[in-house]
């Protein structure tokens, strides 16, 4: 009997859950309909109906067909005979606009895009466009902007005039014979091997030779040349010219003021490895000018207008015991006026020549070290920042560089030292206390 009871109350409950779904169902129905409609649009006959109550045109309906609109055409005849005119000028004055308007979207339409190059699509150099290789009694020219910072190669080749104008990455110059060799900036480094009888001109960061032999040079280096297994080689200071040189030691962060050409390192030192070239010895003493070549993109009258020395300074080096004894001064290019150099140099006296050159990055505390006999506030007030130091040698000296100085703009462009004390102590700062602190390169 408990049960049959308990049964009995458990289909009740089910019948009432029933009915509550059902209900709730259908009111949630209901409700939902009752929030659609409230969104829905005005249907179309309502819309007529607001227009002709806000006293708009009555909306056509769609499905009016060809004729009824054809019919409605016909019925409406002009008042009078007067107007039968008037839709022609309308319709062209109608038409003028819309052509416009036509119009307006071409030549508002915007350009196209250029077509997107990938990586892949690029045309691939050529190596054979990097690299003179196998000949013999020619002259093979590179001029600028045909390298571009590519590495270059010069191989067995014999009895050419080379001539690789333009920046490059790295070069190798590897089993030449009787050539005259000039290579522009080099960012990085120049390795010469197994050559003999070449005339180089060179500008690099690094030079490296190995088991060359009686190979003559002239040289910029930001760092000290290397040589290995080689016998009679000789070392002069850079000397050349072109129009566009001196921007590229620019392009390969080289300081013209930063040549080390005469600080030779020799890995297998020995008697008659190397020496050097005599101080006047010029460019054309090694190899013939650009313009002696027809085609070349060089002319004699640029060529005469700019000596081979109007790019990088010609110094003397570590050729110091053949200026012994001679006065000495010390210049200092002030900040943002380097260039400012070639112009200061010519000035100085005949018997004068630069031993050396180097630019370096002054503050505060190495101003006050460096200028402590220099009397003139506005020098030290200017020199910080990054200059150009000057060792000159020679009689006159003291005398010949303060008035170069005084020529080319006084203290606003360089300082002279005021004496013999004073240059010696300079001197000795800048190029001695303060030599692991030269720079391998342009700092702005």
């Amino acid at each position: 009997a408990d049960f049959s009871k308990q049964a009995q109350h458990s289909w009740m409950r089910l019948e009432v859950t029933a009915v509550l779904t059902v209900v709730v169902g259908v009111v949630s129905y209901l409700v939902y309909r009752k929030l659609c409609a409230s969104k829905e649009p005005p249907s179309a006959p309502q819309t007529q109906r607001k227009d002709k109550k806000m006293g708009c045109l009555e909306s056509k309906p769609e499905e009016e067909d060809h004729q009824a609109k054809k019919q409605r055409v016909d019925t409406a005849a002009p008042a009078t005979s007067n107007t039968t005119a008037a839709p022609k000028p309308a319709v062209v004055s109608s038409t003028k606009p819309a052509a416009a308007a036509q119009a307006a979207p071409a030549s508002s339409k915007p350009a196209a895009k250029p077509k997107e190059e990938f990586s892949w699509n690029k045309k691939k150099p050529d190596p054979k466009d990097f690299m003179f290789s196998n000949l013999k009694n020619q002259v093979c020219i590179k001029p600028p902007g045909a390298i571009n910072g590519q590495m270059f190669i010069v191989e067995d080749c014999e009895d050419c005039d080379i001539y690789v104008c333009d920046n490059t990455a790295q070069v190798q110059v590897d089993y030449c014979k009787r050539c005259r060799i000039f290579i522009a900036p080099s960012e990085s480094s120049i390795f010469i091997r197994n050559c003999e009888d070449c005339k180089c001109i060179f500008a690099c960061q690094q030079l490296r030779t190995r088991e060359c032999v009686n190979c003559d040079f002239l040289l910029y280096v930001s760092t000290a040349p290397v040589i290995e297994e080689s016998k009679n080689m000789r070392f002069g200071c850079f000397r050349f010219f072109y129009f566009s040189l001196a921007q590229q030691f620019e392009a390969a962060k080289l300081s013209v003021y930063d040549n080390k050409w005469s600080e030779v390192y020799d890995f297998t030192p020995g008697d008659g490895n190397w020496s050097f070239l005599p101080l006047n010895t010029k460019a054309g003493d090694l190899m013939k000018p650009l313009s002696a070549h027809p085609g070349s993109f060089s002319t004699k009258e640029e060529e005469a207008m700019h000596g081979d020395d109007a790019v990088v300074p010609v110094t003397a080096g570590l050729r110091k015991a053949d200026f012994a004894g001679k006065e000495k001064s010390f210049v200092l290019l002030l900040p943002s006026k380097a260039s400012e150099g070639p112009s200061l140099f010519s000035k100085l006296p005949a018997d004068c020549i630069l031993i050396q050159t180097k630019q370096l990055l002054l503050d505060a505390a190495k101003v006050k070290t460096l200028l402590e006999k220099c009397g003139d506030k506005a020098v030290t007030a200017a020199a910080k920042g990054m200059c150009v130091g000057v060792e000159v040698a020679g009689d006159g000296a003291l005398g010949g560089a303060a008035e170069a100085v005084k020529a080319s703009g006084g203290s606003a462009v360089a300082y002279a030292s005021g004496s013999a004390d004073a240059a010696a102590y300079e001197l000795n700062v800048f190029f001695e206390t303060w030599r692991d602190f030269t720079g391998h390169g342009i700092t702005k």
